[in-house]
């Protein structure tokens, strides 16, 4: 009776071939199924960032990315996986060396899934929060080309003196004139339920042949209109705040004053030209600026059979001391608190990445640490050390690899509904940056996965 017992009992074990012996347990269906769920919750996140703007939709993008990444660490097997089905056809191209590494991603799910993970990690956090405010500057470098039509600029440190702008549109040749000065102001709103006031960057301009020099995108009513008590509003701020032309809007200047001023116009290209276009009269009034001259630039449009080099020239005596730009520099406006905001994102990259990196080190160095017992016994079954070092380097590429397809892939579903509803563009990352990030990765991954084993390869026969 023992014997049928035994028999019975080790019938399963006895008939499993010995790879399939190897081969990690399935993680359970549980698992799966709360890594599904994380993966809806991170895109509903996504399509929240979509639906918002400015703090609230980066918030709600964040959120999308840290989500997504939790689900990738509960499905990492099947992203491991699902990784060597692809990559596993490349890397036996590599000889006994690249079949082994093949073979071990393929039979050692959890392990590659745990590796993954926090290269994951890395590459979903500092994309998101670097590729954020790229996008909004590349986005709005974009439209401050798009916007400028003028041909020459005439601007003087100080500003310029009275009767300049009168005087530039008498010279012969120019077709249009378009004083442009910088400002702020502050608008009173809601940001998650607490009030408060957001320090917008305005320009003020002179409104007349306005289209001539400054292309806004107008989308409804006549920016031409614009005078003393009105405003012209950006598309999106527009929604947001439920305005149309007729509508009023309450503004705070920088002289503390509040006005309620009427929209005349909206216009789509808010990025470079700011969310509010004032009358110049209007903003000069409550700045300390002396309201007889132009703290800014004065556009200027010539006639398309005017010589601009004599219309330069002419512009030149007609104000002196000020200077004529022949290629103005694009329009651009700024908040201070979005540079601001530029530096501290990658001063938190530089801090939590550097502390994310070191996780990822003692992560990768722990799993190498304990596959020494699994090299020696390759090596006592015949493989070369040769062969085990490029079994390695190959795994650590696949990981990479992995890892940061993975990654980049997190952080593009909430980037792409970011700048969706914040520029209408596709997510940016400077190239320089990018580099930095995939630079890291391999670096991380180099060191965790190949020192940790160096001694078990070396000499003749396994340590």
């Amino acid at each position: 009776m023992a014997q049928v017992a035994a028999l019975i009992g080790g019938a399963r074990t006895a008939t499993a071939r010995p790879a399939e012996a190897l081969r990690e347990r399935a993680p359970g269906r549980g698992r799966g199924i709360t890594g599904l769920v994380l993966l809806g919750v991170g895109a509903s996140a996504a399509g929240t960032a979509a639906l918002q703007r400015g703090a609230t939709a980066a918030a709600a993008a964040g959120a999308a990315a840290v989500t997504m990444v939790i689900a990738c660490a509960v499905l990492g097997p099947w992203i491991a996986e699902g990784a060597m089905r692809l990559l596993g056809a490349p890397l036996r191209l590599f000889g006994p060396g690249g079949r082994l590494a093949a073979a071990n991603c393929a039979a050692s799910a959890h392990r590659l899934g745990a590796a993954i993970t926090p290269i994951v990690l890395v590459t979903a956090f500092a994309g998101v929060q670097l590729s954020g405010g790229a996008t909004l500057t590349h986005a709005g470098d974009a439209q401050a080309r798009q916007v400028l039509r003028a041909d020459l600029a005439v601007h003087a440190d100080g500003g310029l003196p009275a009767g300049a702008v009168e005087r530039i549109r008498e010279v012969p040749g120019v077709r249009a004139v378009t004083e442009i000065v910088p400002g702020t102001v502050l608008l009173a709103r809601s940001q998650l339920g607490a009030p408060e006031l957001e320090r917008l960057p305005v320009f003020g301009v002179t409104p007349e042949r306005l289209t001539s020099t400054l292309d806004p995108g107008p989308r409804s009513g006549d920016l031409t209109r614009l005078r003393p008590g009105t405003v012209a509003v950006g598309a999106d701020r527009a929604d947001s705040l439920g305005v149309r032309p007729g509508s009023t809007v309450t503004l705070r200047f920088g002289d503390g004053q509040e006005a309620r001023l009427r929209v005349v116009a909206t216009y789509q290209r808010s990025i470079a030209l700011g969310d509010f276009l004032l009358s110049r009269d209007d903003l000069l009034r409550h700045t300390s600026l002396p309201t007889a001259s132009g703290a800014g630039r004065v556009l200027v449009a010539t006639a398309p059979d005017a010589d601009r080099k004599a219309v330069t020239n002419a512009l030149a005596r007609a104000v002196p001391g000020a200077r004529v730009e022949p290629d103005p520099a694009p329009v651009r406006g700024e908040a201070a608190e979005q540079a601001l905001a530029e530096v501290v994102s990658v001063a938190v990259v530089g801090a939590v990445g550097g502390f994310t990196v070191i996780a990822v080190l003692s992560t990768l160095a722990l799993i190498a640490t304990g596959r020494r017992p699994e090299l020696r016994l390759l090596r006592l079954a015949g493989a070369g050390r040769g062969q085990l070092r490029r079994m390695l380097r190959l795994e650590a590429a696949a990981t990479v690899v992995t890892g940061l397809v993975v990654g980049a892939a997190v952080a593009s579903v909430p980037l792409l509904a970011f700048s969706t509803a914040t520029t209408g563009t596709l997510p940016y990352l400077p190239p320089a940056q990018a580099a930095v990030i995939v630079s890291v990765v391999v670096a991380t991954a180099a060191a965790g996965s190949l020192p940790p084993v160096w001694g078990t390869l070396r000499g003749r026969y396994p340590r």
